[in-house]
């Protein structure tokens, strides 16, 4: 790893000037990133996380004032960063988080987009949670753009739950 890379994404680009905007879903002009509901999760409005593309949730499988999650953010660079760069400075800000333990990385193309997957598990309080995030970049015309999508669900949730969080990533697609 870059020495200069061990940062968070937001302080990396802050640090080289570049503003991440999000991308208003209902934009033409720039690539769409989707994601589809696997059964029993629903969408949240738009207005309840105005930063976020999309929020799907569970309701059925909420507990102390947390549900089960997927979180798809998506920005235009106003700067060109290289790709190797962002993927590894995005890809390693789950290290961030609380007594996180990695179980998998892995940085093939997806879907035609160059990207990083990571999956493990961080604790907060006596709770333990597991989280799958992939970061695309995505190159359009003369643009660029960053794509996160993350997925948590409580470790101790049932297997088919876990599950969810997996067929959430295969689902997404970018028009």
């Amino acid at each position: 790893m870059n020495a200069s890379l061990q940062t968070t994404l937001s302080d990396y680009l802050a640090a080289r000037e570049v503003e991440l905007s999000p991308c208003d879903p209902d934009d033409p002009r720039h690539p769409q990133p989707e994601s589809q509901a696997p059964e029993g999760w629903i969408t949240l409005p738009r207005d309840v996380f105005p930063h976020a593309h999309t929020v799907l949730v569970t309701p059925e499988h909420a507990a102390d004032d947390w549900a089960p999650n997927a979180v798809l953010l998506h920005g235009a660079l106003a700067k060109w960063r290289p790709t190797d760069e962002l993927l590894e400075v995005a890809g390693n800000e789950v290290r961030e988080l609380p007594a996180w333990r990695e179980r998998f990385r892995d940085t093939s193309d997806f879907r035609g987009h160059r990207s990083v997957i990571v999956q493990g598990s961080y604790r907060v309080d006596d709770v333990e949670y597991t989280a799958v995030t992939r970061y695309l970049v995505i190159d359009h015309e003369y643009d660029r753009y960053l794509t996160q999508l993350t997925a948590t669900a409580r470790s101790d949730s049932a297997e088919s739950l876990i599950a969810h969080l997996h067929a959430i990533h295969e689902g997404l697609r970018i028009r």
